[in-house]
């Protein structure tokens, strides 16, 4: 099978990872998506979405742990599909792609708003926040906050290997939220400073567990016996409906250079090298999760997902 250039594109930008947050890549991935769809020379409905089932299935393996991308593929899939079966010709079919991903994208930055507007809500004045890794709606929430007039400050952990909380101080910093850098291990010397940690997620699973960059766990821990409140900002499509039927999400390994440069593991010898890129924060040390629905306890997980019925399960390879 012959790939769309703007899918191969989009294969190659997941790869160089340059792009960080589940948002923007997955708006990166839908357009891609959609612009393939618009230029389909596919004869038949079925063969437009055997197409864009491939394709979907490959933007998927390019970050499976990204059930916000996964869903948004399934969302454009699954109105492609149902219009096939109302009997709705390929032309029909593309435009509705095209729209579904537009439709998906422009609920997204709804959701991000709205999660701003909650969170702000749950932000005290001078407070001091505690984040880790890149997250546009923890970015929405601080923003919200300081508009609001609060004078909260942020400590940002590095992010290590790729240091994703440097480009998140960037962020913070060209807003004028007064920013402190921390390696990562530093957690537990700072924490005694910290009013609330607050973080993104990459999924959300039905038990209230949170998937979400790696090293967010142990932070996740030491707030908890520190006594200091964990804050989760993620949307509904988020959510992994899989996870209700005991599925696992998947945690992402990248590549060992990451960790360890090519010529300082030449130097080291014959040693080998893992590069987890996210983990999983168990419900117990997370206080609230923060939703465009509202602010749930995590083990409201379940419920959100026995509510949303607007989102199909259909079988995307991961």
């Amino acid at each position: 099978m012959s790939i769309h250039p703007s899918v191969l594109m989009a294969l190659k930008e997941v790869k160089r990872r340059e792009l960080h947050g589940a948002a923007l890549i997955t708006r990166l991935v839908l357009n891609a998506l959609s612009k393939a769809a618009v230029d389909s020379k596919a004869k038949s409905p079925e063969d437009l979405f055997k197409e864009l089932s491939e394709y979907g299935n490959l933007l998927v393996k390019s970050r499976p742990t990204a059930v916000l991308l996964t869903n948004g593929i399934r969302h454009v899939l699954y109105h492609v599909k149902t219009g096939a079966e109302k009997g709705q010709h390929v032309e029909e079919l593309k435009n509705a792609a095209k729209h579904q991903a537009a439709d998906f994208l422009k609920q997204l930055d709804e959701s991000i708003e709205k999660i701003g507007q909650m969170g702000a809500r749950r932000m005290g004045e001078n407070d001091v926040i505690l984040t880790h890794g890149y997250s546009t709606s923890v970015l929405s929430i601080l923003r919200r906050a300081q508009e609001e007039g609060k004078n909260i400050k942020v400590i940002a952990t590095e992010t290590r290997p790729e240091y994703q909380g440097r480009l998140m101080a960037r962020e913070l910093v060209r807003r004028g939220i007064p920013t402190t850098i921390i390696i990562d291990s530093a957690v537990y010397n700072f924490m005694r400073e910290v009013d609330k940690v607050l973080v993104g997620a990459e999924a959300v699973a039905a038990n209230g567990a949170i998937v979400n960059k790696i090293g967010t766990s142990t932070i996740a821990s030491v707030a908890h016996e520190s006594r200091v409140r964990v804050f989760v900002a993620a949307g509904i499509y988020k959510f992994s409906s899989e996870t209700m039927f005991g599925e696992l999400i998947e945690i992402e390994e990248r590549d060992p250079l990451f960790v360890v440069p090519k010529r300082e593991l030449q130097k080291i010898g014959d040693v080998s090298v893992r590069n987890p890129a996210f983990d999983v924060t168990p419900p117990e040390h997370i206080d609230l999760i923060i939703t465009e629905r509202g602010v749930i306890p995590p083990q409201g997980a379940i419920f959100v997902l026995r509510e949303r019925r607007d989102m199909p399960v259909l079988g995307l390879e991961s």
